[in-house]
């Protein structure tokens, strides 16, 4: 560079940091697009002070480019074109560095100029945007008051149509639940009253079984009676016969042969006719009745003039069979003898011994000891859930009712575990009674249902009386939750469990897969009567009533057995 010459600043601010440069907004300011209009034209401006001050560079360049590589030197140039040239070509590179330094002072006054100008473009900006910003602000607070007043007046009509469309379902489901309740009473009322009919038909049914076999017992000490009185009167009735035979030979003269005598004593008529068809007439078998039969048919006609006799027969039976002669009698004497065959029956003397007894026995046998234990672990489990809650609400008196109780998979996980070991024993005794060895045959999902079933209704049963409780303290509610399941309500329960254990265990190794249902009490439900009328059933199929097998109610101890047992 020749000496003498500014050098030129290169920190400036180009066209397109000016129009880019962006301004931050505050509450108070110019208007921003007047704002960007102005620096675009001062952008314009420092762009062609740029492009006059790049080509001023550009004849620097050149001049200093001649300069550091001139054809000749200034000595030869001198010597050459004298000493006024030489001085003319330095006022010349003299001018040229005072034009550049004029340039760039120039330069440096338009952008403090064009600076101090945006400065003041961005103070109006950042007023004007303030403002905006601020008139934003109140209508952004104008359109939020709006919108929290609609969404109140959505809100109040929502709910008034809430309202009205709960008040109108719940309208309808009570008058729903009425026709539901009122069909309910109706098929219950029309179940009753059949069952009370079936039962009065079974009452009937029962009385006139009582009346046949009472009638059949009299009939049968009739026929006792009068064996007794014809064994008595056996020789009597024979000597009598031969007596009036005799008689009438000797009466009958001797020179009419062929007709019958006129005239008889009145007191051998009957005998005499009697002997006459005994000799001549068979029975109505085609056998000649016996003297015996022909008076005792005599004597019952006697008493009555269409007349029924009951005559024993023999039979190799130990209950001796009765068959009842019906003997008509008209004024010439017997016409008709008809045998009735009557079925025998059993002797009302003898005890009459229940052949499933020792079913059931068996069965109690086996199941007794497993109740026990049973209702034992599951007095143990209401002891220690007992004292869990009481230790609960000693440590936090304010508790409330979830916390305290916990969650109910949990609670329910407690007494299954108590009753699971004991339901196993349960269906493996049932698996014996059935015919099996202990333990061969595979779990049945009844098992666990057992269990569960048992667990379900003890936590089902205590958190309600616990949560739904009245004035009571709650130290108090659960102790009347659980002194209510001490004594024969658990002892119950848990045999209704076992049963159903024990029961799934019958028919899981039912051989042939066919049951049958026994009852254990006189005074069963309809439906184990129902059952117990069903001899053998499939296992798949299940009972009459729909139960796959005992218990059919709370504190039924009916019995299921495999139908050849």
């Amino acid at each position: 560079m020749p000496e003498g010459r500014v050098p030129i600043s290169s920190s400036r601010v180009s066209t397109g940091d000016i129009s880019r440069h962006s301004f931050a907004i505050v509450r108070r300011g110019f208007d921003v697009d007047e704002v960007k209009a102005y620096l675009q034209q001062v952008a314009r401006i420092v762009e062609q002070f740029e492009e006059h001050e790049q080509e001023l560079r550009a004849a620097v360049a050149q001049a200093d480019e001649r300069a550091a590589h001139p054809v000749v030197d200034e000595a030869t140039l001198t010597a050459s074109l004298g000493q006024h040239s030489a001085q003319i070509l330095r006022h010349a590179h003299e001018e040229a560095a005072r034009i550049v330094v004029q340039a760039q002072e120039g330069a440096s006054t338009l952008l403090r100029e064009a600076q101090s100008q945006a400065n003041e473009l961005q103070a109006q900006a950042e007023v004007a945007s303030a403002q905006r910003v601020a008139e934003l602000e109140l209508m952004v607070a104008t359109a939020e008051q709006e919108a929290k007043a609609d969404v109140e007046r959505i809100r109040a009509e929502a709910q008034g149509e809430r309202e009205h469309v709960v008040d109108q379902a719940k309208s309808e489901g009570r008058a729903l639940l009425e026709q539901v309740q009122e069909a309910r009473r109706r098929v219950l009322s029309d179940l009753a009253t059949r069952r009370r009919a079936l039962s009065i038909q079974i009452e009937q049914l029962r009385a006139a079984r009582d009346e046949m076999a009472a009638a059949v017992q009299n009939v049968r000490q009739s026929v006792d009676g009068i064996l007794v009185d014809l064994s008595r009167t056996d020789d009597e009735a024979r000597a009598a016969a031969a007596a009036a035979g005799d008689q009438a030979r000797i009466n009958t003269p001797r020179d009419l042969p062929g007709e019958e005598a006129t005239e008889a004593p009145a007191e051998d008529d009957g005998a005499e006719r009697i002997a006459e068809e005994g000799a001549g007439e068979p029975g109505h078998d085609g056998v000649t009745p016996s003297v015996d039969e022909l008076f005792a048919r005599l004597r019952a006609g006697a008493d009555e003039p269409d007349a029924t006799t009951v005559v024993p027969v023999s039979a190799p039976t130990s209950v001796a069979p009765v068959v009842v002669i019906d003997v008509e009698d008209d004024a010439e004497g017997i016409v008709a003898v008809t045998p009735i065959d009557l079925p025998a029956d059993p002797p009302t003397d003898e005890v009459i011994v229940n052949p499933d007894d020792g079913l059931i026995a068996q069965r109690d046998e086996l199941l007794s000891p497993v109740t026990t234990q049973l209702a034992r672990h599951i007095k143990r489990a209401l002891g220690d859930d007992q004292n869990r809650l009481l230790d609960g609400l000693r440590n936090a008196p304010s508790i409330s009712q979830e916390a305290l109780l916990g969650p109910e998979d949990l609670h329910l996980s407690t007494y299954t575990s108590a009753a699971q070991s004991q339901m196993a024993e349960a269906f493996n005794a049932g698996t014996v009674f059935a015919g099996a060895q202990h333990g061969r045959v595979a779990p049945s999902p009844a098992m666990e249902q057992s269990s569960a079933g048992l667990a379900r209704t003890i936590v089902t049963m205590l958190r309600r009386r616990i949560t739904e409780g009245g004035g009571e303290d709650m130290g108090e509610r659960v102790g009347a939750a659980f002194r209510e399941w001490r004594g024969e309500r658990i002892d119950r329960l848990v045999g209704d469990y076992a049963v159903q254990a024990f029961s799934a265990g019958v028919v899981a190794a039912a051989p042939g897969g066919l049951v049958r249902w026994i009852m254990t009490a006189a005074d069963g439900c309809s439906d184990c009567d129902d059952n117990a009328l069903a001899e053998g059933v499939p296992v798949s199929e299940g009972f009459p009533t729909g139960h796959p097998y005992p218990p059919a109610h709370s504190g039924c101890r009916c019995l299921v057995a495999p139908a050849s047992a």
